[in-house]
């Protein structure tokens, strides 16, 4: 877990930051839906599995980006230089959830043996966070597959501490030909702009069609 302590005296947002760090502590969500059309085709034919394939394209997207890769250690800003990805996994039999992390990598190979690797040793413990092994460079994935949204939104009693963001996918459905995944994003407005997410959106559909070549 490596990082950097973040200037932010010589920061563009310094001002940002300030007012929605200090005055109006507040973040903001954003709902969308993804075209997954293409992304489909190249899951079946690969045999992935889609939620794994979903969260390893929402970490590389969010590691393309400083803003998403900013955290409070202590009192400092930090840069992490890579973040992973900690995602809910569900229980049938009790219906509960259990959340897991496993570590990224940009090559999808590597990131799907570790994505199944931590599913086959702890997709069968009840426990919310089962790995003895916790890591502070994450951000958050969860998914509400029975059921499609055209809003959704946390609400964070106290979001001082997270800056990390957050996404909640739901079920996909077809439209007009097309395959749309509906897509939460969660977001601190210290560290993030509606600029910056909607440039990430943006570069989550490049790369969903871009695993289609």
């Amino acid at each position: 877990m490596q990082y950097i302590k973040f200037n932010i005296e010589t920061w563009q947002r310094k001002e940002h930051f300030q007012l929605f760090e200090d005055q109006l502590n507040c973040g903001f969500s954003l709902t969308t839906k993804i075209d997954i059309t293409h992304l489909k085709k190249f899951i079946q034919s690969k045999g992935y599995g889609f939620y794994p394939t979903i969260i390893y394209l929402l970490s590389k997207t969010v590691n393309r980006y400083a803003e998403f890769r900013l955290a409070k250690k202590d009192t400092e800003l930090i840069l992490w230089d890579i973040v992973s990805p900690n995602f809910t996994i569900f229980h049938q039999d009790t219906e509960t959830f259990s959340s897991l992390w496993c570590e990224y990598s940009d090559d999808i190979d590597i990131f799907m043996m570790n994505y199944n690797q931590q599913i086959s040793l702890y997709s069968d413990d009840l426990s919310l966070s089962p790995q003895p092994k916790q890591i502070d460079n994450i951000f958050y994935v969860s998914s509400l597959p029975w059921l499609t949204f055209d809003s959704f939104n946390l609400n964070i009693a106290d979001i001082t501490k997270n800056y990390a963001p957050i996404f909640t996918m739901g079920k996909f459905f077809l439209d007009n030909e097309k395959y749309l995944l509906p897509l939460a994003i969660q977001v601190h407005h210290a560290v993030c702009d509606g600029f910056h997410v909607g440039r990430f959106i943006n570069q989550l559909q490049l790369f969903c069609n871009e695993l289609t070549d």
